[in-house]
């Protein structure tokens, strides 16, 4: 990201001196003329990543947003309610994003610039709601509305969270206690067999190999499975094809997968909700969720259907065509085609896949507990029958 120092000319024949951050001078050239002003002249140095990042600051960036929602609502300017902020916040990271934003904006950056400059930190959403929301003079009802998203955003991954705390507790205390046994526990009984004279009997040593074995495979498979992962994430960032059969492959994860899709439509959905809610065409909602979505596959199908819809076809049409896209929300769109209600639609679809993700929640947690009742119970009975067994009968041979 590159920072441009502008000259332009409003509709009036006002000269006015700006600060964009972009790509290239091209498309600073044409986010001026979108917003009425005549470019005179665009100057900026390239090469140089100036873009500041925030990392870590998702909990300041909500406290943030709901604390100006309140603060613009009540009928503040931007800059009053940044100045009144600073005031009444006690996060130091919330006072570090206000002070970096006014800085900027003394600077002569737009509001919007400011944004995009910390987007690292940010939802997709967010700078495409405030663009929005600067061009439109209506930044108090789009912060409500980017508000309401991070809220609601929170409240689906906690419960997710919530709802692996569980299984994943019992899953590491039966591995743990696994290799617990194999490393200390069974060790020990061998010394006590060699301290008694008699050596270590047949079934012991089996159990010995078995528990080696297990620590082994222990040591060897985890760093491995770092290294894969790490090796993933390097090609998956260089080579686009494969990053494709990647984010293709997490949508079809079984169980996983689903959360996965249903969490990346959902976050669509509300997005093409809240700018069209906002006065933006389907077009340039569309533009604006496929360039700001991660998934590869997801993305490309966004950019396709785009391509479509500025040809003049239906969204349903556009949308029919891509696999990846779900049925439903095809034909969800094409039954808000035909009444004229599609403004309805995007939330419609929105709260259905909110309420899809909770109950996948809850259906997940239904089956997780007595699934690990069965597994842990299965360890326990094959300590039994591998260790204590084969242990007592071996104490009984010695004893007799």
């Amino acid at each position: 990201m590159n920072k441009y120092k502008c000259m332009v000319s409003d509709k009036n024949g006002k000269i006015i001196k700006l600060v964009r951050w972009g790509v290239s001078h091209k498309i600073i050239q044409m986010e001026l003329q979108k917003e009425d002003y005549l470019p005179i002249s665009i100057r900026g140095k390239t090469g140089k990543n100036n873009h500041r990042q925030f990392h870590n600051f998702k909990k300041a960036i909500a406290e943030f947003t709901a604390l100006l929602s309140m603060l613009l609502d009540s009928g503040l300017s931007v800059r009053d309610s940044l100045e009144i902020l600073k005031t009444i916040t006690r996060d130091s990271k919330v006072s570090a994003l206000v002070y970096a934003i006014e800085k900027d904006l003394k600077e002569g950056f737009s509001f919007y610039s400011s944004i995009r400059n910390i987007d690292p930190s940010l939802p997709v959403i967010y700078s495409s709601m405030v663009k929005v929301g600067e061009s439109t003079g209506d930044l108090s009802t789009v912060f409500r509305k980017i508000n309401d998203y991070l809220i609601r955003q929170k409240r689906i991954s906690e419960k997710f969270v919530s709802s692996l705390i569980y299984p994943v507790i019992v899953l590491l205390v039966a591995v743990f206690s696994m290799i617990f046994i194999s490393t200390f526990i069974i060790p020990k009984m061998s010394e006590i067999f060699i301290g008694l004279g008699s050596g270590i009997p047949d079934e012991v040593r089996k159990v010995l190999a078995f528990s080696n074995g297990i620590f082994t495979g222990f040591l060897i498979t985890i760093p491995l499975v770092v290294i894969l992962f790490f090796i993933i994430s390097v090609v998956r960032r260089r080579s686009s094809s494969f990053a494709l059969t990647v984010d293709l492959l997490k949508l079809k994860v079984p169980f996983l997968g689903a959360f996965i899709e249903d969490s990346y439509f959902l976050n669509i959905l509300f997005t093409l909700d809240a700018l069209t809610a906002s006065g933006v065409t389907v077009e340039d909602a569309l533009e604006e969720v496929s360039a700001n979505t991660d998934n590869t596959a997801v993305k490309k199908a966004l950019r396709r259907t785009h391509e479509k819809v500025l040809k003049g076809i239906g969204l349903s049409e556009a949308f029919s065509v891509e696999k990846i896209i779900p049925h439903r929300i095809t034909k969800w769109i094409a039954v808000g085609e035909r009444t004229g209600s599609m403004e309805k639609v995007f939330g419609q679809l929105s709260d259905y896949y909110e309420n899809e993700l909770e109950k996948k929640s809850m259906r997940f947690m239904s089956l997780i507990e007595p699934a690990l009742i069965i597994f842990t119970g299965g360890i326990v009975f094959g300590i039994v029958l591998m260790v204590i067994i084969p242990l007592f009968s071996t104490f009984g041979t010695i004893l007799e």
